[in-house]
């Protein structure tokens, strides 16, 4: 599949939210799985949304993390570029620094960042 991860997960995150969940879908189909294996790799994140991450990260970034461990540091500091440099959730929704599908877009152009 030679979408980006951002936009798949942007998509998913419009018709679904979820922000973790739409940006590992769209990790997953811009893999090149089938739409039934990605909804199901996916639905393993549903426990980091809505700021249930640890520590409160933007479950996003948190999921972003997860898939790509050994780049970290790097997706952290592409996300927090975007977001006026935070990235913990409390911080971003309440305060409206960026709305949650920016987040979800933000981690999934840091994820496709990696790939250049």
């Amino acid at each position: 599949m030679a979408d980006k991860i951002s936009e798949i997960a942007k998509d998913y995150h419009l018709n679904h939210g979820r922000c973790a969940v739409s940006l590992a879908y769209g990790y997953w189909r811009a893999q090149g799985k089938s739409e039934e294996e990605s909804l199901a790799l996916a639905e393993e994140m549903k426990a980091f949304c809505g700021g249930r991450s640890p520590g409160g990260t933007c479950g996003a970034l948190h999921a972003a993390k997860l898939l790509e461990p050994e780049h970290a540091e790097e997706l952290v500091a592409f996300f927090k570029k975007g977001a006026q440099g935070c990235t913990l959730c409390r911080e971003i929704r309440p305060n409206g620094i960026i709305p949650c599908n920016r987040c979800v877009a933000l981690a999934g152009e840091a994820l496709d960042s990696l790939k250049k």
